[in-house]
């Protein structure tokens, strides 16, 4: 049986779109989908819009990331400086 770089192809993008939603959750899909489509109708060619809707989602996802660690970090200032105020 002969092996072909197509089908390694094949394989990725069927699979990386399922890894994604798995690791990054709906998110990813919602952002991934919104961007896609406004790139599908302003008349960007397939491959563009695949690309931009790649980064978005990525970007869409890191903003998110960034903005849960921020109410975290000041969550936890929060919380030590209640615990210097008792002690």
């Amino acid at each position: 049986m002969k092996d072909s770089s197509s089908g390694g192809l094949l394989a990725f993008i069927v699979a990386a779109p399922v890894v994604l939603i798995c690791c990054a959750g709906k998110a990813a899909l919602i952002g991934t989908v919104l961007f896609g489509t406004a790139g599908f109708l302003t008349g960007a060619n397939l491959l563009t819009s695949a690309l931009v809707a790649t980064l978005s989602g990525i970007v869409f996802l890191a903003a998110r990331n960034f903005m849960r660690m921020r109410k975290h970090k000041q969550e936890f200032e929060k919380d030590d400086q209640r615990e210097r105020q008792t002690s």
